[in-house]
């Protein structure tokens, strides 16, 4: 029996995906779990597995394609098997309707109880009649919830906590929206554009699209507040020397400067609650499990990698978990829910010689750490002038959340657990 591969559903919010490129040609074998094809979220780039080993058929999908979530877009035959009759193209969407600006720029927490792919087939969820009619009347799409019945089946209660999760993304998702229609006529301004030559046009789509109207929503409508602070380096660079080959021994990955701070962030956050927090309506909301985002960039746009719970996780495991992350998100390999739900980022600059620079807070985040390189630098050390590796850290903060003595006792403690880092391991 052929097999139906369809643009999956990888995010509770994706309607549509745009269509990259096949890894695969048509009459070609493929094996199961093989990456097949790549699809654009407003996320990223992301690999798509083949679902079944066979032969690559029926291919109706071409490049920039935007096509709806769980429409079929090839087939996988067995040898002499034939197509399934009338296949016709791929009703793609217009591209102008295809990425809808997510509320306010916020990314969506990551769906609780997403079925698998072959649940998404229109027809073949498995659901109790009870449940069915729940969820047509409370608008609740049973593709995406996660049956906790008998061979993945449907219940009343499933739909209920589905409805919930909605629910609770909707609230803030509204508010955000009427703050983003309030700022909108800005960004339809026009202005005048320079009388020069054009050496090309880019479309602003896809991630690059998502980033501009967050770090846009960002910049007008959170306060952002600055500080600065620079570290001595100095015991840090020892306890890396100490340690380094011992780290690589056991986890097989370099230890780097950037895992070290993350560890010294993960530690102290705890303490610092309102730079570990977000802002929903009228409400602050602060959170217990330190998810941290590490800014990453690949040769098109920028995406943030989450490391989540990192105050449960000591220095092997960060060098094991950034090392894994950074690694799948240049393959294109990471799922949506690895790219969202971050508490706190941390942007580092200083491989590329950038000294000091500040970033704007990733929403709904409270706060976001901006790190340059190190620096060999004169400083007075018990009155006498002598060189150290001098490290510049800047925090922005949502003054809305943040004093700026919150956010500068925050600074100085991580600047004094860098500079006395031995209890880090």
């Amino acid at each position: 029996m052929a097999i139906e591969v369809i643009l999956p559903k990888v995010d509770m919010v994706m309607e549509t995906g745009t269509f990259v490129e096949w890894l695969k040609q048509e009459g070609e074998t493929v094996e199961k779990g093989q990456p097949l094809f790549v699809i654009m979220t407003d996320k990223a780039a992301i690999e798509i597995e083949a679902p079944a080993s066979g032969i690559l058929a029926g291919v109706r999908a071409k490049v920039d394609d935007v096509i709806p979530v769980s429409q079929t877009i090839a087939y996988i035959l067995q040898p002499g098997e034939k197509l399934p009759a009338a296949v016709s193209a791929v009703p793609a969407v217009a591209a102008s309707a295809a990425i809808q600006p997510q509320a306010s720029g916020m990314t969506a927490p990551a769906a609780v109880g997403v079925a698998p792919q072959a649940e998404n087939v229109p027809g073949k969820v498995r659901a109790t009649p009870v449940a069915r009619r729940m969820a047509a009347e409370l608008g609740v799409d049973l593709a995406v919830v996660r049956g906790r019945g008998p061979q993945g089946r449907v219940h009343r209660a499933d739909v209920l906590e589905a409805a919930d999760k909605q629910a609770q993304l909707a609230e803030p998702a509204a508010e955000a929206l009427a703050t983003a229609a309030q700022i909108a006529p800005l960004a339809d301004m026009q202005i005048p554009l320079p009388d020069a030559r054009r050496k090309g046009v880019i479309p602003l789509a896809g991630p690059r699209k998502i980033i501009a109207q967050r770090m846009a929503y960002s910049a007008a409508v959170a306060p952002h507040i600055t500080l600065s602070i620079g570290v001595d380096m100095s015991e840090t660079a020892r306890l890396r020397a100490r340690v380094l080959a011992q780290i690589e021994q056991k986890t097989g990955q370099r230890l780097s400067f950037t895992a070290i701070l993350l560890r010294a962030v993960a530690t102290i956050l705890p303490r610092h609650p309102y730079l570990n927090a977000s802002l929903a309506g009228e409400e602050i909301i602060l959170w217990e499990d330190v998810h941290l985002g590490v800014a990453t960039s690949l040769e098109e746009y920028l995406i943030v990698p989450v490391i989540c719970q990192a105050q449960e996780k000591n220095l092997e495991q960060i060098v094991v978990t950034l090392a894994d992350l950074v690694e799948r998100a240049r393959a294109k390999r990471l799922a949506p829910s690895e790219m969202s739900g971050s508490t706190f980022t941390i942007s580092n600059l200083g491989m590329f010689g950038i000294e000091s620079f500040t970033a704007i807070i990733n929403p709904p985040e409270s706060a976001i750490l901006a790190v340059g390189k190190i620096v060999d630098t004169y400083i007075k050390v018990e009155n006498e002038m002598t060189v150290r590796p001098v490290m510049n850290l800047t925090i922005s903060a949502d003054h809305r959340i943040v004093d700026g003595a919150a956010a500068a006792n925050f600074l100085v403690e991580l600047k004094n657990t860098l500079e006395n880092p031995y209890l880090l391991i």
